[in-house]
């Protein structure tokens, strides 16, 4: 009874330090974009303006259209062959097919250092594509695919099959059985990748830095030549927007998920 009330005790004191750890530093970070300070080091009342800063800023704004671009086309790509790759994996039989489910892991486990310096070496030495928008695209779309394959796979998994083969009985072809059957099925999980997938691509910054070449500068290769000059104030306006960014996209996945089991 003794080791089950200490047990009872300490389980919460370290949930609430893991807590206080993974978001002291978030708080900090509002808290500090809300500073008069410009370096952002002590309290000296509230303001915005290193918000409004943000917007008068023409180099945020390019940058911030150009992660935006990006990320909407990555999304919309990826989750497209995505679905294709994971419905063809779960339906039909081939060779190789194990090993190809196998290889998709590589761009979620493999160091992101290894993957930017590789596909470096692969621009531009092997097929010659000049690094900026087409290299960053090619590079994120690739490393986004996987991820909408898994979360797919994972929905196709609990789908009813034979909801197919009544629509095939019932005189329809693939294509309308595809279009009214198995794409609404599909549609949460559809969702969901392109939800993970958005803030995976606008976040991403060790790929990007390797790939991006010169001219071509998305808003986390911005944030970092501000750091690398010091500019902490404007800094935490930024960051705190680009953290509210993923925590809306985990939300929103977490919606879908609660309306898909209801």
């Amino acid at each position: 009874m003794k080791k089950w009330d200490i047990t009872d005790k300490i389980l919460p004191a370290l949930t609430a330090l893991v807590y206080i750890l993974l978001w002291a530093p978030a708080i900090v970070l509002i808290l500090l974009s809300f500073n008069k300070d410009e370096l952002g080091i002590r309290w000296e009342g509230f303001s915005l303006e290193w918000y409004s800063e943000i917007l008068n800023n023409v180099a945020v704004g390019r940058a911030l259209k150009t992660s935006l671009t990006i990320a909407i086309i990555t999304v919309v790509v990826a989750t497209i062959i995505g679905t294709l790759t994971a419905y063809g994996l779960y339906k039909y039989k081939f060779r190789g097919k194990r090993a190809l489910r196998t290889t998709l892991l590589l761009p979620l486990v493999m160091p992101y250092v290894v993957i930017g310096g590789a596909l470096l070496v692969f621009f531009t030495r092997v097929i010659h594509i000049p690094l900026g928008y087409p290299s960053i695209l090619i590079a994120h779309i690739t490393f986004s695919i996987p991820l909408a394959v898994f979360v797919i796979l994972g929905r196709m998994q609990r789908i009813d099959w034979t909801l197919e083969e009544a629509s095939a009985d019932l005189g329809a072809s693939k294509l309308t059985t595809w279009r009214k059957i198995i794409l609404p099925l599909l549609l949460p999980a559809i969702l969901a990748s392109a939800v993970l997938i958005f803030p995976w691509s606008f976040n991403d910054f060790t790929i990007t830095y390797f790939v991006a070449g010169v001219g071509t500068t998305t808003l986390p290769l911005y944030i970092f030549s501000l750091v690398r000059f010091g500019e902490s104030a404007v800094i935490n306006a930024i960051g705190t927007i680009v953290m509210a960014l993923p925590l809306i996209g985990i939300l929103l996945t977490n919606l879908l998920q609660r309306k898909e089991v209801s």
